[in-house]
């Protein structure tokens, strides 16, 4: 039976989030007009994307023995998502990210990881089994990286594809990236990673193929308003972003990640499924919140129907 599991192993913070006219300054304080209170973190926002857009989804994570670690929990049940290999930790608060936005959908955010720096290599182990039976693995800098790095080598080691969302970024161990074969990086995190100033889609071209110098399968650069730049072997292509009147920015990567994975799942191809996750995160820019402004397939698949992605 062929795989169609996407296995995230990742991050969970409550998220606080403070919408106002424009972003605070140093030392200034800002009164805003909104406040929402949800479900965050990279890992679990990549996660509860893929399982909203149609992915039979599985989430590895740590999470803290408290009220927002039960919340999460119900909210991963209420999506669907399989809970099986979530572990709690009883002497740490959940990870938690104050998130303030601007008027224009800009943001700021601070995070404190509490219970995502606990998960260690014993839970990859733990779950070498729900591994093997995944079509791709899903990562990201939120935890202790030496977690993430093997994790990742423990996935291909299995044979199971991999895909890495590299934030918060920082320089990787130039052995990691064979056993890299996505990655996916905005521009900062790009330039961060390779030393080449990216800022638009030629420079993010010339930042895919350092990538793909080291080992990298496939790089897709994203470049917020810009879009993305797809390079693999023998072809680069840039993909227009959505154009939308955006609100809030805040989950656009993570959705347009957790995009991207549920339709490769549904074995779409690499380029049928960066223009869906184009769709995907596009819309929810257009509304307040993260896991508030994941849209489902059928929103989605009307977008690209008409053809304004």
């Amino acid at each position: 039976m062929e795989k169609q599991v996407v296995t995230i192993i990742g991050s969970y913070n409550v998220g606080f989030f403070f919408k106002g006219k424009s972003l605070p300054l140093l030392g200034e304080t800002i009164i805003g007009d909104k406040f929402i209170e949800g479900g965050g973190g990279k890992g679990s926002n990549q996660a509860i994307a893929a399982a909203v857009l149609g992915a039979d989804t599985r989430f590895i994570c740590t999470l803290g023995a408290d009220k927002y670690g039960i919340d999460a929990l119900r909210m991963y049940r209420g999506k669907g998502i399989n809970i099986d290999f979530i572990r709690f930790e009883p002497c740490i608060h959940s990870g938690m990210s104050v998130v303030i936005i601007d008027d224009r959908g800009n943001n700021i955010i601070s995070v404190v990881p509490g219970a995502n720096l606990l998960l260690n290599e014993k839970d990859i182990d733990n779950a070498v089994e729900l591994i093997e039976k995944s079509f791709i693995v899903g990562f990201q800098l939120e935890n202790r990286h030496e977690t993430v790095f093997y994790g990742i080598k423990k996935a291909r080691s299995l044979g199971v594809k991999t895909f890495l969302d590299p934030a918060p970024a920082k320089k990787l161990p130039d052995d990691l990236y064979k056993y890299i074969d996505i990655i996916k990086p905005n521009e900062t995190e790009a330039t961060i990673l390779t030393d080449i100033q990216v800022g638009d889609i030629e420079s993010a071209a010339e930042a895919g193929k350092w990538f793909l110098n080291r080992g990298v399968r496939t790089a897709i650069i994203t470049l917020g308003h810009q879009g993305s730049v797809l390079v693999t072997e023998g072809l680069t292509r840039h993909f227009p972003a959505l154009k939308v009147e955006a609100v809030d920015t805040t989950g656009a990567g993570d959705i347009f990640s957790g995009g991207l994975l549920a339709s490769l799942v549904k074995n779409k191809s690499m380029e049928e499924s960066i223009e869906y996750a184009t769709c995907a995160a596009g819309i929810a820019t257009t509304v307040l919140g993260v896991i508030e402004s994941i849209p489902s397939p059928e929103e989605v698949l009307k977008m690209m129907e008409l053809k304004n992605c």
